[in-house]
């Protein structure tokens, strides 16, 4: 019967022994698939009619969520005009309907390792939700100024906060200002309606995000072109970084500009980095195929002007040239 027991006893903690690095893997694996969206909110909206679902006004913002067919969008009303700040895929969440947002995605390319993301701008979490997914290991900071965004984000497109993760309200630039740890990659994407606030497109805002970035990090800019305060942003960006590299979003309006901290290698070191983080990470949207496909040359810049502090007419130069508003 000793033997019995003690043989049954050893088969007990052979199988242990087994099953114990399954247990740790569907244990890491539970905390690496953390949700970073709420699915039932998701499939809620897909079930409603096509038109818009809600329209909330802040203190900063006049908010439309617009439903066409499984595509949701966040627009912002002003002065007669509809602008569209974020759109995702209901049914697809590795889905980046904007363009812009897929060449945003194309920063993860310049670091060495995406250990801590900085996102200024939330709409409705399609770029915080997508790296979300694919770096769920990454500490990812979304800063939104209005918290109605955030709530609109949160109730209507099903953005949730993890462990990693983080929605934070506030000014861009104070957070920068008041928070000193560095970041691999910071992302520029705060509109207030049809153009960037002109304190977040100043040289000394541009030199405070690049004090901001870790060694070998990034930051990415989406601002929109044919106005001279395109070529007054470009002539403000490479005043403040040593090199600046244009992306067109497709056939997409927006020029996504990336920022290296540092110099970065050649174009084929950096086309080989970009396959390797490919590689890393399994984005949905190849980078290396994006970088290569809408890599544009910088354009002539004669009609710009150094945007400082204490010199910054975003809205005449923003009117100068413009050209594509439509109303709807």
């Amino acid at each position: 019967m000793h033997h019995r027991v003690k043989n049954a006893l050893c088969a007990i903690l052979g199988m242990v022994a087994l099953l114990m690095p399954c247990a740790l893997l569907f244990s890491v694996s539970s905390v690496r698939a953390e949700a970073v969206f709420d699915p039932q909110i998701r499939a809620a909206m897909l079930k409603r009619k096509d038109g818009q679902i809600a329209h909330i006004e802040t203190s900063y913002n006049d908010i439309f969520v617009v439903k066409y067919q499984n595509l949701l969008s966040m627009t912002f009303h002003q002065k007669r005009y509809y602008y569209q700040e974020s759109q995702i895929n209901l049914v697809d969440p590795d889905d980046l309907p904007m363009l812009y947002v897929r060449a945003l995605s194309v920063t993860a390319m310049y670091p060495q390792h995406v250990k801590r993301v900085l996102i200024l701008g939330l709409g409705g979490g399609a770029m915080s939700t997508y790296l979300g997914r694919f770096l769920p290991e990454t500490i990812i900071d979304t800063v939104e100024l209005d918290p109605g965004v955030i709530d609109t984000a949160r109730k209507f497109f099903g953005v949730r906060e993890t462990s990693e993760l983080h929605f934070i309200e506030s000014d861009g630039r104070v957070f920068l200002n008041r928070h000193k740890e560095p970041y691999d990659i910071i992302v520029v994407d705060a509109f207030n309606g049809s153009s960037i606030p002109f304190h977040m497109m100043t040289k000394e805002f541009y030199s405070l995000v690049r004090e901001r970035l870790a060694p070998g990090g990034v930051a990415g800019f989406n601002i929109i072109p044919g106005t001279k305060l395109y070529d007054s942003t470009l002539i403000t960006l490479k005043n403040t970084f040593d090199r600046i590299d244009l992306y067109r979003a497709g056939g997409a309006f927006n020029v996504v500009v990336m920022a290296p901290r540092d110099p970065v290698d050649d174009g084929e070191v950096l086309k080989q980095k970009a396959a390797a983080t490919q590689e890393r990470y399994g984005f949905r949207f190849d980078i290396g195929k994006l970088a290569a496909d809408w890599r544009i040359e910088m354009p002539n810049l004669s009609k710009g002007a150094l945007l400082t502090d204490d010199f910054a007419p975003v809205n005449v130069l923003d009117t100068y040239g413009r050209r594509y508003k439509q109303k709807n």
